[in-house]
């Protein structure tokens, strides 16, 4: 742990070091989902930036995500729990077409694992007075995640890589003005994960979004303010098909402030319907996330994110949620 603690901290120094350039931030949307392992194996729409590439222009993102879970539940027909961490790698490209269209490849790689960080978020939970959930009643770094009902079951419970559900999407730009953007997106998710690796649903999922920003500046820096609205058709795979809800409503709501031209603090909202008809409140219920964190301009075209995210709807997504993206443009 003490190396962890180290090595982020290591970090942070670097950071700072690079402040001295003195490149401006840019306000844009976190590319985070409810990545619990029921959750992340379908293809909803992911908060993304309203104004699209120019023409020509390419932009590349290497993000990562270590998500911890600890819940548990049942009734008279079902269990579940979900205990471990997950490790998610993601590339992202995006490609201007032209002045209002905009192309786009994911690519996650996954990795679930008994993880190192119990003890951690228990104490930064007990620190911050927020619940603990079912962490308690769990041994300190172990992987189980299983699901059983009458019909089916789902369980890994040693380590299990693999590469996600390749997402494909289209931008269109509704509007740009000085302060304001809309845009819509279309994307659909390819079945190239695994349900017994709970690495995708092996299903065809495709998503439309209706997504907004604003930007102006104040006496004290910049703002930007930011939404989404989108409708999402999950198709029946291999992952719970018999409980996955096909029509699905998500959306996200944010904003960010540049007290300087080198940092933009940021705070998003992200929600969905449910997911699964269930009675189970990890499967059955709407999540609620709010991400907080920072983003850092390293150079002129380079964007580093930094991030955490908390379950408001305790259960129904992971317990907390770390991310870190850098995004270049060429």
């Amino acid at each position: 742990m003490q190396t962890v603690f180290k090595i982020f901290s290591l970090t942070i120094i670097m950071i700072f070091c690079l402040f001295k350039i003195g490149h401006a931030v840019e306000l844009t949307p976190f590319s985070v989902r409810n990545l619990s392992p029921a959750a992340l194996v379908h293809g909803l729409a992911i908060a993304e930036s309203a104004n699209v590439l120019s023409p020509g222009e390419k932009m590349g993102q290497l993000s990562f995500d270590l998500v911890n879970n600890a819940t548990s539940d049942q009734n008279s027909k079902e269990t579940i729990i979900l205990d471990g961490e997950t490790y998610i790698g993601t590339l992202s490209i995006r490609y201007g077409v032209s002045e209002r269209i905009q192309i786009g490849l994911d690519l996650p790689y996954i990795h679930h694992s008994a993880g190192f960080l119990d003890h951690f978020i228990a104490d930064w939970h007990d620190f911050f007075g927020l619940p603990n959930g079912d962490r308690n009643r769990f041994p300190d770094n172990q992987l189980n995640y299983s699901y059983e009902d009458a019909n089916e079951g789902l369980n890994i419970n040693s380590d299990e890589s693999g590469f996600g559900d390749l997402r494909a999407s289209l931008v269109y730009q509704l509007f740009s003005g000085t302060k304001t953007s809309y845009a819509i997106r279309f994307s659909i998710k390819a079945p190239t994960g695994h349900a017994e690796k709970f690495t995708g649903s092996e299903a065809w999922d495709t998503s439309l979004a209706l997504m907004t920003q604003y930007e102006d500046s104040l006496s004290s820096g910049n703002y930007s303010v930011w939404a989404g609205i989108a409708g999402n058709y999950l198709g029946n795979g291999e992952f719970l098909a018999d409980r996955v809800n096909n029509l699905v409503a998500n959306g996200w709501l944010g904003g960010g402030w540049s007290p300087y031209h080198w940092l933009g603090l940021k705070i998003q909202l992200d929600s969905h319907s449910s997911l699964y008809d269930s009675k189970l409140k990890e499967l059955g219920d709407p999540a609620l996330i709010m991400t907080l964190g920072a983003s850092f301009a390293l150079s002129e075209k380079t964007i580093l994110d930094l991030a955490f995210s908390e379950d408001l709807n305790v259960e129904v997504s992971p317990d907390i949620a770390f991310h870190l993206s850098l995004k270049h443009t060429f």
